[in-house]
């Protein structure tokens, strides 16, 4: 095992690259599995809660993943909302309206996120 925690499908395609064949990686897969070695949903997890500390937006974290799983993320309104106030505290441009809703709607946030995060960013109760 390495000190990185892999996919179920980022795992299964570097042992294709190794040479080993289907049979025995769908094998290995299963045991590591069954012993809770590799738990994708929990992997996804804790891709989320980073993306959410570091102000990342549902959209990003999405094509990140893209060649890694093919497990499915969603964010709660609640979890981008946080995601976008933890972006907006490193913005350093204009304090304008239309400056900061580009700059979050830039970074994929979603409009409704992008607009009630920059009202309060601008009325100061960010």
């Amino acid at each position: 095992m390495s000190k990185k925690d892999y996919f179920s499908k980022e795992l299964k395609n570097k042992l294709l690259e190794k040479g080993y064949s289907l049979d025995e990686i769908e094998s290995i897969l299963k045991y590591l599995i069954e012993e809770n070695y590799i738990n994708d949903r929990k992997l996804l997890e804790r891709y989320k809660e980073r993306a959410i500390e570091k102000g990342e937006s549902p959209l990003k974290l999405k094509s990140k993943l893209y060649m890694k799983t093919d497990e499915d993320i969603n964010f709660s309104y609640e979890e981008e909302y946080l995601s976008a106030v933890n972006r907006i505290q490193k913005y350093k441009g204009k304090k304008e309206f239309k400056s900061v809703l580009k700059y979050l709607l830039n970074r994929g946030f979603n409009y409704s996120v992008s607009y009630e995060v920059t009202k309060k960013f601008l009325n100061g109760e960010i």
